[in-house]
């Protein structure tokens, strides 16, 4: 459909109904239509611009707040209205967490068609507001009016990168290193990968680390193998941050020369130190590849995944079929309160983590399994009480609910950080009855953004 893009003058008084779940008011002008506005709170009287138009929506810039929520706060990040990254980060943070308990009922409510629903706990709170994260990627370009190389992050629905010196939500020693870095690599004289003429080197900076362990480690996202002057450049940066900052253990190089917008390729190579990181959860230890997945708030990740491990194995001694399972964070977690646990991870990598972490931590009661769930062959894996399923952001393939489904577990335990695709597959899976669903506990491990994560709890229906 073709999109009409303009500035009108003409100003529109609005009021907010509500917010949508990328951050943006929701209104309505004269005539009936829906207009999106960013940098809104429910409530308010807004002036706004209208910038595009579609035949069903229009979106329009906020100009003038006649009525102010009483919540809303002065975003402490100077780049707040520019990165796409924090999206209500002008609300406070108890403002926050009904409005993340807002989106997750929509998503219900409109996708899973599920609602009225008793077992909706209240959203979680993060034991850290701000310099939670863990790990920051940071795409990489050269600046359009000078030339230099910028590192920052998208603009909101953009591939323009807002060239940042700190980001305010990550841990501080990564903004410590993200200086060095970002001073090292001008010095280096890397040059950015260009999407459109697919010249250059770097794509991304990814600094990762342990909150609890306090080591750090440094990856460089590269398009192709850099030549030897550069490879020994970046070498010598590497050795130069150390020495100011011991707790640097690594720096590696990614290649990933695919297209598109995934981050990491498949192969990583340890430049200087090592291209992994351990951190601790609870009174575990746990190994992290430089590519691996890992929940970025680990105070709060600690709390998520004892109460996944509580509702899997209400009795001790249960056996449960963990889907998805990374490097073995949570497995570790049900392991230490269940018979049994079979878990199941694609991603090479983590595989290899996820081995050695039930190793490290004296886990003897784990199956590691490496594939895909698509794949799996659920016959194999013998009785089962309960299924864990944490999938990515797009959620489970119809086949894996279906063999689920089939297998009849007594309840399946469902992780998302994406509230519309587990309200689409907790529909599916309550569908004919196979489930019940019977709460949702939500977790506010994103503070400052619109994301939530949330565990589905179903139990088996009459039909199973």
């Amino acid at each position: 459909m073709k999109t009409k893009a303009y500035v009108s003058p003409e100003l529109i008084r609005l009021d907010i109904e509500k917010l949508d779940s990328q951050g943006d008011g929701i209104s309505r002008d004269a005539t009936g239509k829906i207009i999106f506005v960013p940098g809104v709170l429910p409530g308010e009287t807004v002036l706004v611009r209208k910038t595009t138009e579609k035949k069903d929506f229009a979106t329009a810039r906020l100009v003038e707040i006649e009525k102010t929520h009483p919540e809303r706060v002065k975003p402490f990040c100077p780049w707040h209205e520019r990165c796409g990254g924090c999206q209500i980060q002008h609300a406070s943070y108890p403002l926050q967490l009904m409005l993340k308990e807002q989106f997750l009922k929509d998503a219900f409510s409109r996708i899973g068609r599920m609602l009225p629903l008793e077992g909706f706990s209240r959203v979680a709170a993060s034991p850290l507001e701000s310099g939670y994260r863990n790990k920051i990627s940071l795409p990489v370009a050269r600046s359009e009016n000078s030339g230099t190389l910028e590192i920052g992050y998208f603009q909101k629905r953009s591939h323009r990168v807002v060239a940042i010196d700190r980001c305010p939500v990550a841990m501080p020693v990564l903004n410590e290193i993200l200086k060095e870095v970002r001073a090292g690599i001008a010095q280096v004289g890397i040059l950015p990968y260009d999407e459109r003429t697919r010249q250059g080197l770097l794509r991304h900076v990814v600094l990762r680390g342990g909150q609890e362990t306090g080591e750090i480690l440094i990856v460089l996202v590269v398009h192709h193998s850099p030549d030897p002057a550069i490879t020994k450049n970046i070498i010598c940066l590497a050795r130069r941050i150390r020495k100011r900052y011991p707790q640097l253990l690594g720096l590696a190089l990614n290649f990933n020369p695919a297209e598109g917008n995934v981050i990491f390729g498949p192969l990583t190579k340890a430049l200087s130190g090592r291209a992994f990181f351990y951190e601790r959860l609870a009174d575990l230890t746990f190994k992290f590849d430089a590519t691996s997945f890992a929940q970025v708030n680990t105070r709060q990740a600690e709390r998520l995944y004892q109460a996944v491990a509580n509702e899997a194995c209400p009795a001790i001694g249960e056996n449960v079929l963990e889907l998805y399972a990374g490097v073995g964070t949570l497995t570790c977690f049900l392991a230490a309160r269940s018979s049994r646990v079979v878990a199941l991870e694609e991603w090479g990598p983590s595989v290899d983590c996820l081995k050695e972490n039930v190793s490290r931590n004296s886990f003897k009661n784990v199956r590691a399994l490496g594939g895909s769930a698509e794949k799996l062959d659920f016959s194999t894996v013998g009785p089962i009480d309960s299924v864990v399923i944490d999938p990515p952001r797009s959620g489970c393939h119809p086949d894996v609910l279906d063999s689920i489904a089939q297998m009849s577990p007594r309840r399946v335990i469902y992780v998302s950080c994406n509230p519309s695709t587990l309200a689409r597959d907790v529909g599916l899976m309550c569908r004919e009855e196979h489930f019940r669903l019977r709460k949702v506990l939500p977790f506010d491990l994103f503070p400052q953004t619109c994301h939530v994560e949330s565990i589905a709890i179903l139990d088996r229906g009459s039909s199973s």
